[in-house]
């Protein structure tokens, strides 16, 4: 069984924006080629994404659609988690600048090819 490859130390290896997004969205999903092997299979990769029309829309506000809510706080949009009802993982924490880098890093992703594989194409 190969073992995955680690991913790169220095932060000159990651392109802008990349390892803010591997951190906080490659706990799910899978985001460019570095964590290909990662996420969870029922969650959309990036590339995957990027074939929405409406993505940039949906990812600027990705805390709203679930399971986000549950265990994402956006500094001055979200309000605390409930102490009744904490998130259920260790909850992602962004600035809206931070989600716009993540915004500005997917638009660098090309979109799948999602009917080269099927020869629908």
């Amino acid at each position: 069984m190969a073992l995955l490859a680690p991913l790169p130390a220095s932060a000159e290896e990651y392109a802008p924006g990349e390892k803010l997004t591997m951190i906080n969205c490659g706990r799910c999903h899978v985001v460019s080629d570095k964590d290909r092997m990662a996420g969870i299979g029922s969650t959309p990769s990036f590339a995957v994404i990027r074939t929405w029309d409406n993505w940039e829309d949906k990812m600027k506000a990705f805390w709203t659609y679930r399971p986000h809510p549950a265990f994402t706080q956006v500094e001055g949009m979200t309000a605390p988690f409930p102490e009744s009802r904490p998130s259920p993982i260790h909850p992602i924490q962004l600035t809206l600048a931070e989600v716009e880098t993540i915004v500005e890093y997917a638009r660098t992703i090309e979109p799948a090819d999602l009917g080269a594989d099927l020869g629908l194409k």
